[in-house]
């Protein structure tokens, strides 16, 4: 008996056949192609690259002073530092009549109660705020004026008498926190009867200069003490308050008047200064002072990064050229990795880590320039730069810096590593910066820094 399969299923089998065939066909097609990649030169092959072995040099330096900016947010005190030394901070404001006031009086016969300087202390501190300093206040000989660029290091010439003096620690007005000074009751006994300096601010701020607060003449007890303030001088309580009442009324009672730190008329600006020959750590004070030693190796154990522009970093990446190796490249990230030393530089809340550091190129003449990966906000998404809390370390990708050094584009002179906000419109800044800190260096076996590049190579397409 024969068995007829219907049509269809004969058509269903012939599908399946030359399914097969064409299936086999291909496999081996796909065969072919992997053996053709295994006699393929190993140069034509394109892959990613990651290296971690590049040097990365650094050392200390000082920097003399940096730029003091006219905003309302000053630095008052001193402190001695176990690792960076002696830092003081001393202020130079002028004052004047508050809203431009003009023919102001204080009646026919004004008899002074009292005076006092008062200034908003903003609670944030480096130091010790246990430690009673000494705070002086002198009159200025000569007036500030804005079209002077006032550094960290300038000074304005001011009386050799002292117009406030007392040996104190912030306290409190009411319930803000502030730093309040007695003033010199003659002096203000002669600013509120002079009436021929009051009748505009033109007229009072030739008449009086401005002031010169400082606590430079603090006794410091040893490592740690002392403390240096964040000031807000254009808060509504800061200013020089004169207690007064009427002399030609028994019954008159005491009025207030303050003439004030803030308006169009303010100037003001800090001047800091750094004494690494009192108390700071011999490391640091050899990379500053040093001889004998060259660059590449002074910062091998470790480098200071200092509060205020005290210091900057000078960074070395040597052999960048060498990952071109004649061939085109490709960088997609260059990141370089700064460890704390937490061993030197423990983490407290006197002596914090700055939330940013800033990564700048150095220019053929030793200025420092911004590399290219902050110029366009698609790269310094990725340029980083901020504090990392659970490694205690900063990184920074300058992947496209990277890319330009290794083409030729641009020249290799190193970097430098600095105390500020990395953002374009403010890297310059360094007077408002409190918080310092210790980096490993090449040779710390514990916090080495790392510069890992993850790169192409097109070897023929040149």
């Amino acid at each position: 008996m024969r068995f007829y399969l219907p049509i269809m299923t004969k058509l269903n089998i012939g599908l399946l056949f030359l399914l097969l065939t064409v299936v086999f066909s291909c496999k081996k097609k796909d065969d072919e192609s992997v053996l053709g990649l295994d006699i393929q030169p190993e140069n034509d092959l394109v892959g990613v690259t990651i290296s971690d072995t590049a040097s990365v040099f650094m050392h200390t330096q000082k920097v003399d002073a940096s730029r003091s900016y006219n905003d309302q947010y000053k630095y008052l005190g001193s402190n001695q530092d176990p690792i960076f030394g002696r830092t003081d901070a001393s202020i130079y404001t002028n004052f004047s009549i508050a809203n431009n006031l003009t023919n102001v009086t204080f009646g026919t016969n004004p008899v002074l109660d009292s005076a006092e300087i008062v200034i908003r202390y903003m609670g944030q501190f480096l130091g010790d705020t246990s430690t009673v300093l000494t705070f002086d206040v002198y009159t200025l000989n000569e007036k500030l004026t804005s079209d002077s660029l006032y550094k960290t290091n300038s000074t304005v010439s001011k009386s050799s008498s002292k117009v406030s003096s007392i040996n104190g620690r912030t306290g409190r007005r009411g319930s803000v926190p502030c730093l309040i000074l007695p003033f010199d009751k003659n002096l203000a006994q002669y600013i509120i009867q002079t009436t021929s300096n009051l009748t505009n601010n033109t007229a009072f701020l030739n008449a009086y200069k401005g002031f010169y607060i400082t606590t430079s003449n603090s006794s410091l007890s040893g490592p740690g003490s002392g403390a240096i303030y964040r000031l807000n001088l254009d808060d509504d309580i800061s200013g020089l308050n004169v207690y007064y009442h009427d002399g030609n009324s028994i019954s008159a009672k005491g009025e207030t008047f303050k003439f004030t730190f803030r308006g169009i008329d303010a100037l003001r600006f800090n001047n800091i200064k750094h004494n690494y020959t009192s108390g700071a750590t011999s490391n640091l004070y050899d990379q500053i002072y040093g001889a004998g030693t060259t660059d590449t190796i002074k910062g091998n154990s470790n480098v200071y990064l200092n509060s205020f522009g005290g210091t900057r970093i000078r960074l070395y990446l040597p052999y960048l050229k060498n990952f071109s190796d004649s061939q085109v490249v490709s960088i997609s990230r260059a990141e370089l990795t700064i460890k704390i030393d937490e061993i030197i530089s423990p983490y407290t809340v006197n002596y914090g880590y700055p939330a940013n550091l800033a990564l700048l190129a150095c220019g053929s003449d030793g200025s420092e320039e911004l590399v290219w990966d902050q110029l366009e906000s698609s790269d310094f998404v990725k340029y980083g730069g901020n504090y990392n809390s659970t490694g205690k370390l900063y990184t920074f990708n300058i992947a496209r810096q990277m890319q330009k050094i290794v083409t030729g584009t641009i020249a290799n002179y190193g970097f430098y590593l600095v105390n500020a906000n990395p953002t374009k419109s403010v890297v310059i800044r360094r007077d408002n910066r409190m918080e310092r800190v210790v980096f490993g260096g090449k040779n710390n076996t514990s916090f080495k820094p790392s510069f890992k590049v993850t790169y192409i190579k097109y070897p023929y397409d040149k």
